[in-house]
């Protein structure tokens, strides 16, 4: 048989995990070899130390120190830390375990058995964020099929009551009327399921720039034509360079589009009749300021906050046709362009939002 000195000296030995002897005051009197891959000192460079001497900075800022060593302190407690792995910037997590040495003259304290646990912690926050990926996943299938089956019910309702008045009455009027009325709920369609579109791209995370030199104001002069004045005739929507001369900004030409299109059809959307929607850019040293303004409804303050969530929308247009998604793509193409965007409201006199786009972006 092996001699029993022996045996726990091979232990000692080849045991993956730190196991330390500590004495009265925690300072370490034995260390296994295994301490320069668990701490990156040798078992010689930590006799005389305490395991909290190795504790990285940034740990210790956000702990309390003199609360954390007390586990180091106790027998039977169970502490999971970061340290510095010896002289580099390597964080390593550990955890350590202590249990009390009955020993004769009280020499010594506490045995410790320390382990790395580093790559299981980096595991567990994989997985932690892929589980919130799929719950955030989840969410917005489910929102998505809840704003389908009710925003989409009522164009195709307008497009199902056209047909079969188309098939009673066939007079010139008649189908007149009802292809125009048909080519509007057609359009309403596909603009929502454009917007959905973009959203799973962005979900996805499969959105990406396709960057060129951009003229806003040849832009928004195409947004209005096409989609503000043939759709909301009765609204004034004007353009001006409140500032500075035109410069062009690098963008995506159809994210660019997308954010002004849906601003200004917004405005136009909750504005009264005969009422104005005033866009105007300041063209400053380093970026291009956009302001849209409206006299429309506005924002009840209570839902200012969540106004750029997906699916949230405001409790003063229930009786608006949208499905809560444009602004939150809004957001994100606008953080794509590493702008800003922001908004002032009152409810009953109308919304301002402001954009910033820098000229010149690099991806």
């Amino acid at each position: 048989m092996v001699a029993t000195d022996r045996v726990y000296q091979l232990i000692a030995e080849h045991t993956t995990d730190l196991v330390c002897i500590h004495d009265l005051e925690n300072t370490i009197r034995f260390a296994t070899p295994s301490s320069k891959s668990i701490l990156g000192f040798s078992s010689d460079d930590i006799i005389g130390r305490r395991l909290t001497d190795f504790l990285a900075p940034e740990f210790v800022s956000e702990m309390d120190f003199s609360t954390l060593t007390r586990f180091f302190d106790h027998p039977g407690s169970r502490i999971r830390y970061q340290v510095r792995h010896g002289n580099s910037n390597r964080l390593r997590w550990l955890e350590s375990t202590f249990s009390r040495i009955e020993e004769g003259n009280k020499k010594y304290s506490l045995l410790s058995s320390t382990r790395d646990i580093t790559e299981s912690v980096h595991l567990t926050d994989d997985l932690m964020n892929a589980l919130s990926t799929e719950q955030q996943l989840s969410r917005f299938k489910s929102n998505l099929y809840s704003v389908a089956s009710h925003e989409f019910k009522t164009p195709l309702a307008v497009i199902q009551a056209n047909i079969e008045m188309l098939k009673i009455k066939k007079s010139p009027k008649v189908i007149d009327m009802g292809l125009e009325s048909m080519e509007e709920e057609i359009d309403r369609l596909n603009s929502m399921i454009a917007d959905m579109l973009q959203l799973k791209k962005l979900t996805m995370g499969k959105t990406t720039l396709k960057l060129e030199d951009l003229s806003l104001m040849a832009i928004m002069e195409d947004v209005v034509k096409n989609d503000c004045t043939k759709a909301f005739p009765k609204i004034n929507t004007t353009l001006s360079i409140a500032k500075g001369e035109e410069c062009t900004v690098r963008g995506d030409y159809s994210l660019v589009r997308y954010i002004f299109s849906n601003l200004m059809v917004n405005a136009c959307k909750f504005s009264k009749d005969n009422t104005p929607v005033k866009v105007s850019i300041a063209f400053e040293d380093n970026f291009a300021k956009i302001r849209i303004e409206d006299q429309g409804i506005g924002i009840p303050r209570e839902d200012q906050a969540s106004i750029f969530t997906s699916f949230y929308r405001a409790t003063n247009v229930s009786n608006i046709q949208g499905t809560g998604v444009g602004l939150s793509i809004v957001k994100e193409f606008v953080d794509l362009h590493k702008g800003k965007i922001s908004f002032e409201s009152s409810p009953g006199e109308g919304s301002t939002f402001f954009i910033e786009l820098p000229y010149t972006l690099d991806i």
